[in-house]
């Protein structure tokens, strides 16, 4: 399942990612150059929930723990090169919780006037916990307790 972000960028959205893509996945989220900027949360974020692994499955690609308790999900670019992605989950009724999330330093800030590949991550994840009846906050990745409420659409937004 693919789709663009908003703002009609060639970036879209895939919870897989071709097979062929390991080294990338591999570099953007195992050996990230920006993870030193978090390396105590990422660290306490894995100690908490286990140590995320690349699994295979024809052909594909995708990030999950070993208990198969997470939800993966890929920013590529027109390529399909993997350029962000984020491990989410619902640990409880009203929560969901974004668990890891990596960006490829080069579209850490956004390009050509979109935003930041995180920032569509986030906000996917907003779009995502709408969808899901009872939830109303989004738990931040590597902050305690740090959350975001679920927001409505605002006007114009698509929304899936």
């Amino acid at each position: 399942m693919t789709n663009p972000p908003t703002g009609g960028s060639a970036l879209h959205f895939a919870a897989t990612v071709s097979a062929e893509m390991r080294p990338v996945v591999e570099a953007l989220f195992f050996f990230n150059p920006r993870q030193s900027l978090l390396i105590e949360n990422i660290r306490a974020a894995v100690e908490a929930k286990g140590t995320p692994v690349i699994k295979e499955r024809a052909g594909q690609l995708w990030i999950d723990l070993p208990s198969d308790s997470l939800q993966c999900l890929f920013v590529c670019d027109s390529r399909a090169v993997p350029v962000g992605v984020m491990l989410y989950g619902r640990p409880s009724s009203e929560v969901l919780e974004i668990a890891h999330l990596a960006v490829d330093p080069a579209h850490a800030s956004g390009q050509g006037g979109q935003p930041s590949v995180g920032l569509l991550l986030v906000e996917k994840a907003q779009a995502i916990a709408r969808s899901i009846k009872g939830i109303s906050k989004i738990q931040l990745p590597y902050q305690r307790a740090r959350f975001l409420p679920v927001r409505a659409p605002s006007p114009g937004e698509r929304t899936e």
